[in-house]
């Protein structure tokens, strides 16, 4: 399967004048954001930034895998390594909320930008932060990044705006457009999230969601897992990877063809069924419940010392230690409440593991983009691709 980075072989010496801004150059900037850089970068070109980061000693660690490939593809790539970085911004806060914001604003094309918002990095006050877009309709990160679209927006009154973000970055960049002002929605041309959780009902049922809706595409992968969380009103296009599950939430592991996103035919049975398994959680405890069961669970890992979360993922034997004496140290009321939680999870999974789940007869199934009235599928053809190979129903719907 070839990929995000084999694009950056193929085509990474075509200028966006020659070949337009797409779907996947979208994906590499909204990866290459969670680079650990900050305002000092402003100035530079992102082939200057990977080649710093590159002999840089403690930034070795994450010189493996599809990082390694992309730093290194950059300073050989002029399409993507050749943008200029007008801004980059970083807030880690836990007070008065939970906040872990990364965005940068990058030049594109001389009346063009591209805002990418970061999505959780490995700290636990993202950890934290995630978990409350599990019960809270909005977070305050979605209003941080209202408020830097406005200030960037400002900053540079002539340019034309993409907004961009993987998983909650995604999320963050959609919201952004929903708060903006008329004449900054104007302004931007497409919100594009990779994988990005959703939204809640309220939300994109609120006026500036729905006058925004059009500008916003979502691409998910065929086995995705965050961005089955939450409802998708939005387009939502379904991508093919190869990919183990747990693995398909990086865009870099998805299949392109030339210049766009390889197109499945719909979500994988493991992710339907997650869907569904998620809706009923969601349904099945009050959140004001959630709430206090996470927010009880991530003080007594800040009583643990433990604010990365590689403290608990790197040595499973050691990373089982480590939450076993936070789960124990909680009251046991807690702890049954978190039990509970985890328990709705597993018995929805399995309650939804039925052959109609499983089955390929998408038409057969109602179909909403709330998930209070029907379950939500998601479309697995690309309107703008109108040459692909569809499914004779989809043809169908599309004359």
């Amino acid at each position: 399967m070839a990929g995000p980075l084999d694009y950056l072989r193929w085509r990474g010496d075509l200028t966006f004048a020659e070949k337009p801004f797409n779907s996947i150059d979208a994906a590499l900037l909204s990866s290459l954001v969670y680079l650990p850089a900050d305002d000092s970068s402003v100035g530079h070109t992102l082939a200057e930034l990977a080649e710093k980061l590159r002999n840089l000693a403690s930034f070795q660690h994450q010189m493996h895998s599809e990082t390694a490939a992309e730093i290194i593809l950059l300073a050989e790539s002029p399409r993507i390594g050749n943008i200029k970085i007008l801004d980059w911004t970083d807030r880690l806060e836990d007070d008065p909320y939970p906040l872990q914001f990364s965005a940068a604003t990058f030049s594109i094309a001389k009346d063009t930008i591209a805002i990418a918002f970061r999505g959780t990095d490995g700290t636990m006050i993202g950890w934290k932060e995630d978990m409350r877009m599990n019960y809270l309709p909005e977070i305050y990160g979605q209003s941080v990044a209202a408020k830097y679209l406005e200030e960037i927006a400002t900053k540079f009154p002539e340019k034309r705006i993409y907004l961009l973000g993987h998983s909650k970055g995604g999320n963050f960049a959609q919201y952004a457009l929903s708060a903006a002002k008329p004449e900054t929605q104007e302004r931007v041309v497409k919100a594009l999230s990779f994988d990005g959780p959703g939204f809640f009902h309220k939300v994109y049922t609120s006026p500036g969601f729905v006058q925004a809706m059009p500008k916003m595409k979502t691409y998910i992968p065929q086995s995705s897992i965050f961005g089955a969380m939450l409802d998708h009103p939005e387009q939502t296009i379904v991508v093919k990877s190869t990919a183990a599950m747990r693995n398909q939430h990086d865009p870099r592991r998805w299949s392109v063809g030339r210049d766009s996103f390889t197109l499945a035919k719909g979500l994988s049975s493991g992710s339907r069924v997650l869907r569904h398994a998620l809706i009923n959680f969601n349904h099945s405890i009050p959140k004001e419940e959630r709430g206090e069961a996470f927010s009880d669970l991530f003080e007594a890992f800040e009583n643990a010392d433990i604010e990365e979360a590689h403290q608990l993922t790197n040595n499973k034997l050691v990373g089982t230690y480590r939450f076993s004496r936070v789960f124990l140290s909680l009251e046991p009321q807690e702890r049954k409440l978190i039990a509970q939680i985890l328990g709705k999870i597993w018995d929805s999974y399995k309650n939804n593991m039925t052959l109609p789940l499983m089955a390929n007869n998408y038409e057969l199934y109602p179909k909403s983009n709330d998930s209070n009235k029907a379950p939500v599928f998601y479309e697995f053809y690309d309107p703008e691709h109108p040459n692909l190979e569809l499914p004779p129903e989809v043809k169908n719907k599309l004359r």
